[in-house]
């Protein structure tokens, strides 16, 4: 491993992604930081993947051609053997990297010398238009994200190499889902970091994993969260973990009597971390509140819903905008409306 200090090896898996290649590729070449290798791994691609690759010639560049497809999970891995640089930055071959990202990310490493990792705030891609999507930088809040789904946007992130140190890799038991596996195994080896500034464009479309492969990511997630919430201590029954997993895949609340599961579980978790003092309190029931005001908000129950969010106490723990109660009160209102009309 390079000793130079700040020294990044950029790993990019690519399979059959001729349509954007060049563009993610060009945006890394772009970079205001210069000083990395960028690993870029062709698995086994039956498309122009390979003449793209080739078709750069920058120095900085390594080439590495799988002779078959050998999977997501088994390419990173192989790409994190080669790694020689202090810090890992991932990317996709159907994204673009913001010219400023690494410095950004390398800035936000050196001021906080107990980060592992660090993600960004990034665009989603929807053809030509961009939805910004954003998150809190605060460790313990997105670690307590983690107990209900990922709290990073995978190709946004640069993670500290520890990963032979701490003999630590995507799992292939947790293929669609090895990026979520992966942040509850970081989350004992330091703190979570996170830039409140767009450095990446996310392509958004329909042969990613979270849509080809959703059943199975939903399955993997959901024994994720129990090892997760295990490893950590908390207490939960087979009802409650039903009710945990209904607000980590963010299912639609049909019932008075399930949005109360939700609240109840939500309530308990808050006491069981209060008592543990496993993460910052106001932290974690900052997040606890997130997944609260979501399901409020994500059901059919109209003013019910909304009346629900009011009245319990998980909503006095966090101090709530004008414009959040509005947009609360507008989901609450057309979500009952269109479930009414598709009823009728």
């Amino acid at each position: 491993m390079y000793n130079e200090r700040g020294f990044i090896s950029v790993l990019m898996p690519v399979y059959n992604g001729e349509l954007h290649l060049r563009e993610a590729i060009e945006s890394v070449l772009a970079q205001t930081y210069t000083k990395f290798e960028f690993i870029i791994i062709n698995d086994g691609s039956l498309d122009g993947t390979a003449d793209i690759i080739n078709s750069f010639n920058d120095s900085r560049i390594i080439k590495v051609a799988n002779q078959s497809n050998l999977g997501l999970i088994e390419s990173l891995n192989n790409g994190l053997k080669l790694a020689k640089g202090k810090y890992i930055a991932r990317m996709d071959a159907d994204d673009i990297a913001m010219p400023e990202r690494f410095e950004e990310q390398l800035n936000m490493f050196e001021n906080s010398p107990n980060a592992v990792v660090v993600g960004t705030d990034y665009f989603v891609m929807i053809g030509n238009k961009l939805n910004l999507s954003i998150n809190e930088d605060d460790s313990d809040y997105l670690k307590t994200m983690l107990l209900f789904a990922t709290c990073f946007c995978h190709p946004t992130v640069m993670v500290k190499n520890i990963f032979p140190e701490k003999k630590i890799a995507y799992d292939g038991d947790f293929i669609h889902a090895e990026d979520y596996k992966l942040w509850t195994d970081l989350v004992f080896h330091g703190d979570f970091r996170h830039i409140n500034k767009p450095l990446l464009k996310y392509r958004s479309h329909k042969s990613q994993t979270s849509v080809f492969h959703n059943k199975k990511q939903l399955q993997i997630s959901s024994r994720i969260r129990k090892e997760y919430l295990e490893s950590l201590g908390f207490k939960i029954t087979d009802e409650q973990f039903k009710t945990h997993n209904t607000i980590g895949n963010n299912e639609f609340i049909k019932s008075k009597e399930q949005l109360k599961k939700v609240e109840e579980w939500l309530s308990s978790l808050i006491e069981q971390n209060k008592e543990g003092k496993r993460f910052n309190e106001i932290s974690f029931n900052k997040a606890i509140h997130k997944f609260w005001i979501d399901s409020c908000g994500y059901s059919n129950l109209g003013l019910l819903a909304y009346r629900t969010y009011f009245a319990s106490e998980i909503s006095n723990l966090v101090e709530v905008s004008i414009k959040e109660k509005l947009l609360l009160f507008g989901k609450c209102l057309i979500r009952k409306f269109k479930r009414q009309k598709s009823i009728t």
